[in-house]
């Protein structure tokens, strides 16, 4: 159990944030893919098996505290990160900025005492107290003015005290567990470029948005009607769309006309990594 001693001061200072970044939620990520249960996370964990390549292998599990491993094979936290957390983040961020927001709004009508006790059942607050059931040891702080950064966690298996120096806010940070409820879960799991692109399908047209996204270097009419299996004509009248909405221009090399993004139609089309 954690106890926190909260002087006046302290409460004064107690800040919301919508997350402690990506890198952060990758570590507790792993905690969850090590699970064997199913929970909410169970399509997650199932994508993300995919996407390494390496069904079977496990994340890093934990005993005690959540921040020591146990021995087990440990998968690159780089490559992890970058199947397990990041396709998904746009997604998890706005899930937690929405609870930072609600947690806002429950201040102003509530106050802070009321907020407290009503982040978790394994948190609560009484007499300049406030108690953070967990695995963290004996672990009994005075703040001394510093403040306290509160902030939810998708991935973080129950609520925990960070240090100033490893939440990156500036002072200690108390980060509570959000767990999507089950009918919602499947809605985070949707990667950021497949939303903008069934976004742009919905919105251009699946053939246009096609020719759109076969523009991102140079090509002719040519190049795009045999990429794309189209008639001349019908590229022609797509990419004369495109053109009228300055999405797309041509230029001259070489006795042939490319069409290329403009600046428009880079920040519609999205960043391919």
């Amino acid at each position: 159990m954690v106890r926190l001693h909260l002087t006046v001061e302290d409460l004064t200072r107690i800040r919301f944030v919508g997350s402690l970044g990506p890198d952060l939620e990758s570590r507790f990520a792993e905690l969850r893919y090590a699970d064997a249960w199913s929970d909410e996370f169970t399509e997650w964990r199932m994508k993300v098996r995919r996407r390494l390549r390496s069904p079977g292998v496990p994340g890093v599990p934990v005993s005690g505290s959540p921040r020591e491993p146990r021995a087990a094979p440990r998968i690159d936290a780089r490559r992890f990160s970058s199947v397990a957390v990041k396709p998904f983040w746009g997604r998890i961020r706005n899930y937690l900025e929405l609870e930072r927001e609600a947690r806002g709004r429950a201040v102003l009508s509530g106050g802070v005492e009321a907020v407290l006790n009503d982040l978790h059942p394994s948190v609560s607050w009484s007499a300049q107290v406030l108690r953070v059931d967990n695995n963290q040891e004996g672990l009994k702080t005075d703040l001394l003015g510093e403040g306290l950064v509160i902030a939810p966690s998708l991935f973080a298996p129950e609520p925990m005290v960070v240090d100033a120096e490893t939440g990156g806010q500036g002072a200690p940070v108390l980060l509570y567990n959000v767990s999507p409820p089950h009918d919602s879960a499947a809605a985070l799991w949707q990667r950021q470029e497949d939303d903008r692109a069934a976004a742009l399908s919905e919105l251009l047209g699946q053939t246009r948005a096609n020719v759109l996204g076969s523009l991102r270097s140079p090509v002719s009419i040519g190049d795009i009607s045999s990429r794309l299996d189209l008639s001349h004509p019908s590229v022609s009248r797509h990419l004369g769309v495109l053109r009228r909405s300055g999405l797309i221009a041509a230029e001259r090399r070489d006795n042939l006309t490319l069409h290329r993004l403009t600046h428009l139609g880079e920040a519609v089309l999205g960043r391919q990594d």
